[in-house]
C-alpha cells in the first residue's frame, strides 16, 4: 500500500486535470515528473494536429500584424508548450468574439492582429505559467464585398482580408483583371446587357474590347480605374488609383479589402473629364482625371516609377475659356503642378549623352568602352584601352565614324539598319546611290564618275587626325562620338605595293628608301601603268610620284588607264561613249551647217556688192 498509494494519487490528479478540458494535459505536465504510465495516459488524450485544406489561400508573404484587421471567421491556433505541448484551433464568432476555453472571451473584431495577439497571450500566460504559449492566425476568414458600376457582374463577391481591390474587380469582371481592360472602351449597352443573362459565369475577353487609343469614340465610355471608390463600413472612402499600381507596383495604390467594403467603378467621358500624356512615354494615352492629380502623379501612370530618370522637360497644354496656354515644366516642378480636366502633357525626349566607342588593334586592352558624348576625348578613349603597345604603328592609326548623312537619309531613326552590312554593300554597288545624292543634278559627271562619287562618300568614314600630334600636350582635344572606332595597326615592318606591278604585296621596309625602290622589288611597273601614288598607313595620300623616303606601313599604288570592271559596266561605258560620240557628231554637223550658211550668206553679200560697183 505504501508503494501503490503515490501512483493512485497521481492517477487521480491526472483525471482531475484532464476534466478541465483544453489545457488539462499541460497543467498535468507541470505536476508530473517523468512517470511512464502517466505519460502514456496523457498521450492518448492529446488532440490531433490541425489539418489545413488543400486549397490554401495564396499569400504575398507573412501577414503584417499591424495592418491585418481581425474579423468574424478568422481562425486562430492556441499553442501551449511544455513537456507535452498542445494546440487547438478556435474561431472568431459572428459577433466578433473569440472564446478561449479556461482563459476567457475577447472582443477582437475590427482590431489589428498585433493588438489581439498581445491581449490573448497575456490572458493565456496568466493561467498557464512557466510554459511557452503562443497565439497565431491559422486561417484568414472570408467575407463579402459589394461591387457596382462599370463591371459585368455587380453585387456581392467573396473575398479574404489578404485580397486587394483589383482582386474584387477581377471577380466582378468574370475573371478578367482590370489591367487587361486598360485603354479599352466598354459601351453602356454592353454592360446593361448583363441583366438579360442568367449565367453567373459570364466572362469578358480582352480581345472583344474596342481599343480606344489614340482615338476614342464619343459614344463609348472608359472605366475610371484611376478613381475606384472604396467605401468602408465606418463611412470613410478611399479613392484608389489602380493604373498607378499597375505602372509602378506600389501596393499603396491597391489596398487590402475589409469586411463589407463597397467598391464603385464609374465611367468617365474621355472628351470631357480626362487628362492625357503623349511624347516620350511608355504608355501614352487618355486617362481619367483625379481631384488630387499633379503632373507627377499622371506621369507615374504613363512612365512608371523611374520618372526622375526618364523625364526632364514636359510641355503642359491647358485649354480654358476658349483659350489655350502652354507651360514648360522641369523635373522639379512636376510634383507641385496640379492638373485640371482637359490638360495635356507632352514629354520631351531626353537627349542621349551616353554611348560606346571601340578600340581595336595594337592597344593593351582593345574593346568597346562607354563614353560621355561631348566629354570623352580621343586620348581618354585610348587610355581606357591601356594605351599603345610597343609594336603599334601610331602614325598609321585612324578614327572611323559612321556617315551621318547616309544614316539619316536611308534609315532615319534606325541605326541598326543603317549599319547593316548587306545594305551598305548594295549602296557601294550603286543600287541605292540615288538615295545618298540626287545624282541627276550632277549633270557634268559621267555615269562612272557618279558611281565613283557615291562609293567614295559611303566608304570614306575616316576622321582626318594625325595621331602623332593628337596626343601631344599642346594639341586640341578631339571629342569622341557614339559608335566611333579607333583602329591601331601593328607595325609589320613592311611597305605594301599594289596596282600595276607584277608581284604586288608586302615588301620589307628599309629606312631611307623611296617608292621606286619598293616598286622595283615588286617587279617594276607593267605596260598599263600610269601614275604612282604614295599613301600613308592611315590612308592619307602623301603625293603622286613621290621621290622622298617612305616610312614603315606606307602604301604604294600604281594606277592604270580607267576601264570598266565587268561586262555590264563595259556596256554602260560603251553606250555612254556612243551617246557622247553621237552628241559630238550632231554638234559638229550643226556647227558645219551654221558655218556653211554663214559662208553662203557672206558670198551672196559680196557678189551683190560687186554688181553694184560695176
Amino acid at each position: 500500500m505504501i508503494v501503490r498509494r503515490p501512483l493512485v494519487v497521481l492517477l487521480r490528479s491526472v483525471a482531475v486535470f484532464a476534466s478541465l478540458g483544453l489545457f488539462a494535459p499541460v497543467a498535468s505536465a507541470q505536476l508530473i515528473n517523468g512517470d511512464d504510465v502517466a505519460s502514456r495516459i496523457l498521450q492518448r488524450q492529446l488532440p490531433s494536429a490541425p489539418s489545413f485544406p488543400d486549397d490554401r489561400v495564396p499569400m504575398e508573404g507573412p501577414i503584417d500584424p499591424g495592418s491585418y484587421i481581425v474579423g468574424p471567421g478568422d481562425g486562430f491556433e492556441v499553442v501551449i508548450g511544455g513537456r507535452f505541448s498542445v494546440s487547438r484551433k478556435i474561431w472568431v464568432s459572428a459577433d466578433g468574439t473569440l472564446v478561449v476555453p479556461d482563459v476567457g472571451s475577447f472582443d477582437v473584431a475590427d482590431r489589428s492582429l498585433r493588438d489581439v495577439q498581445r491581449e490573448l497571450r497575456a490572458g493565456v500566460q496568466r493561467n498557464f505559467r512557466n510554459v511557452e504559449t503562443d497565439i497565431v492566425l491559422a486561417e484568414p476568414r472570408q467575407f463579402y464585398v459589394h461591387v457596382s458600376g462599370a463591371v459585368l457582374i455587380p453585387g456581392r463577391h467573396v473575398m479574404t482580408p489578404i485580397a486587394r481591390v483589383d482582386d474584387a474587380l477581377a471577380a466582378a469582371m468574370g475573371g478578367v483583371r482590370p489591367q487587361q481592360l486598360v485603354g479599352s472602351s466598354i459601351s453602356r449597352q454592353a454592360l446593361t446587357a448583363r441583366a438579360n443573362t442568367t449565367s453567373e459565369a459570364l466572362t469578358l475577353e480582352p480581345g472583344n474590347l474596342t481599343p480606344t487609343r489614340p482615338l476614342i469614340p464619343e459614344s463609348d465610355y472608359i472605366p475610371a480605374f484611376r478613381n475606384v471608390l472604396v467605401t468602408h463600413r465606418d463611412g470613410t472612402t478611399d479613392r484608389v488609383d489602380l493604373l498607378r499600381y499597375y505602372s509602378t507596383g506600389s501596393v499603396e495604390a491597391n489596398p487590402y479589402l475589409r469586411d463589407g467594403d463597397a467598391i464603385s467603378v464609374q465611367f468617365f467621358n474621355p472628351t470631357a473629364t480626362s487628362v492625357a500624356v503623349a511624347g516620350a512615354v511608355a504608355e501614352p494615352g487618355v486617362y481619367d482625371y483625379r481631384p488630387d492629380d499633379t503632373a507627377l502623379s499622371l506621369l507615374l501612370v504613363a512612365v512608371g516609377a523611374n520618372v526622375a530618370e526618364q523625364v526632364n522637360e514636359v510641355r503642359l497644354l491647358r485649354s480654358a475659356g476658349g483659350t489655350s496656354r502652354e507651360f514648360t515644366l522641369r523635373a522639379g516642378d512636376l510634383a507641385t503642378t496640379p492638373l485640371e480636366p482637359g490638360d495635356r502633357l507632352f514629354v520631351l525626349p531626353i537627349a542621349a549623352n551616353r554611348g560606346t566607342a571601340e578600340v581595336v588593334g595594337a592597344a593593351f586592352f582593345p574593346s568597346s568602352y562607354p563614353i560621355t558624348i561631348g566629354e570623352t576625348t580621343l586620348r581618354d578613349l585610348v587610355e581606357m584601352a591601356g594605351g599603345f603597345t610597343p609594336n603599334a604603328l601610331v602614325h598609321g592609326a585612324y578614327l572611323e565614324r559612321e556617315t551621318p548623312i547616309l544614316d539619316a537619309q536611308l534609315y532615319p531613326g534606325n541605326r541598326e539598319l543603317a549599319l547593316e552590312p548587306t545594305l551598305r554593300n548594295d549602296i557601294r554597288e550603286g543600287a541605292l546611290a540615288a538615295a545618298v545624292f540626287d545624282l541627276t543634278r550632277l549633270s557634268t559627271l559621267t555615269f562612272v564618275e557618279k558611281q565613283y562619287m557615291a562609293r567614295e562618300f559611303i566608304d570614306n568614314q575616316r576622321v582626318s587626325i594625325d595621331f602623332e600630334t593628337a596626343f601631344q600636350d599642346t594639341a586640341s582635344p578631339i571629342l569622341i562620338q557614339d559608335g566611333d572606332r579607333v583602329v591601331i595597326p601593328y607595325d609589320l615592318g613592311s611597305i605594301y605595293v599594289f596596282g600595276q606591278v607584277p608581284q604586288p604585296g608586302h615588301i620589307p621596309f628599309t629606312v631611307g628608301q623611296t617608292a621606286e625602290h619598293y616598286i622595283a622589288l615588286a617587279g617594276g611597273r607593267t605596260a598599263a601603268a600610269t601614275d604612282t601614288y604614295v599613301l600613308a598607313a592611315s590612308g592619307t595620300v602623301i603625293s603622286v610620284d613621290q621621290a622622298g623616303p617612305l616610312r614603315s606601313g606606307d602604301l604604294i599604288f600604281v594606277n592604270r588607264e580607267p576601264v570598266a570592271e565587268d561586262r555590264g559596266m563595259q556596256q554602260v561605258v560603251l553606250q555612254e561613249r556612243s551617246m557622247e560620240f553621237q552628241e559630238n557628231r550632231a554638234r559638229s554637223d550643226a556647227q558645219f551647217r551654221i558655218i556653211s550658211t554663214v559662208l553662203a550668206a557672206v558670198s551672196t553679200a559680196v557678189t551683190v556688192a560687186l554688181l553694184f560697183q560695176k
